[in-house]
């Protein structure tokens, strides 16, 4: 069936999905040191990868992006896990709904209502429609490993109010820099003056300036 060829091809959408990448003071540094999260709703950057028989579907997932500055002038760039992994079974039952209904409307198409196309799936794989996704889904995909592999370490430098940034194993480059800001709790990352404004977005509805909230 293509709508189920289709469907499966989605279900890989996340290993795509979670690989965000890393942005890259006198001691004005040491105002990074700490924690700071911004808040990024995933399903603008599923919905280019849905396609046009997800064009109705519509669900939130949100993830906390949460980089931490410690004094040694390293840091870790990571997903928050429990809020998102929370988020996720949500944002999947809702997914595998949508999805088993695409496939009961094509059963549909056949003559079968939603016993006989339950039925005719369970002679043919042995379960459900909605079971059957769901345990294709999750042997596709490993939340705890996704989140770890996004989890990214390096190390940084201040000058004034630029902020370099480089990988665990790279060196740092003092031509690719953000200007970083500091206000109350609020860290706020922007493109040096004159930068290519198209380097600007880097996620389907994440573009700087980015702003991050202290979380301790």
């Amino acid at each position: 069936m293509k709508k189920m060829s289709k469907i499966l091809a989605v279900l890989l959408v996340f290993v795509m999905a979670l690989t965000i990448c890393g942005c890259g003071g006198s001691d004005s540094g040491k105002e990074l040191v700490g924690t700071w999260s911004l808040d990024y709703d995933l399903a603008d950057l599923l919905a280019g990868e849905m396609g046009d028989d997800y064009a109705d579907f519509s669900a939130p997932l949100m993830m906390s992006i949460c980089f931490e500055f410690k004094d040694d002038k390293t840091f870790t760039m990571y997903g928050e896990q429990e809020s998102f992994k929370a988020n996720f079974n949500t944002w999947l039952d809702e997914f595998l709904a949508f999805s088993a209904e695409m496939l009961y409307s094509e059963f549909s198409n056949q003559g079968l209502d939603k016993a006989g196309a339950d039925a005719a799936f369970e002679e043919t794989y042995g379960s459900s429609i909605e079971d059957y996704l769901r345990q294709t889904f999750e042997s596709e995909l490993d939340v705890d490993s996704l989140l770890n592999e996004m989890t990214t370490s390096g190390k940084y430098e201040t000058s004034g109010d630029k902020l370099y940034m480089a990988e665990s194993g790279e060196d740092i480059d003092k031509s690719a820099y953000d200007i970083f800001t500091i206000s109350g709790d609020t860290l706020k990352l922007e493109l040096p003056s004159g930068a290519d404004p198209s380097e600007g977005e880097i996620l389907p509805g994440l573009q700087y300036p980015l702003e991050f909230k202290k979380a301790n």
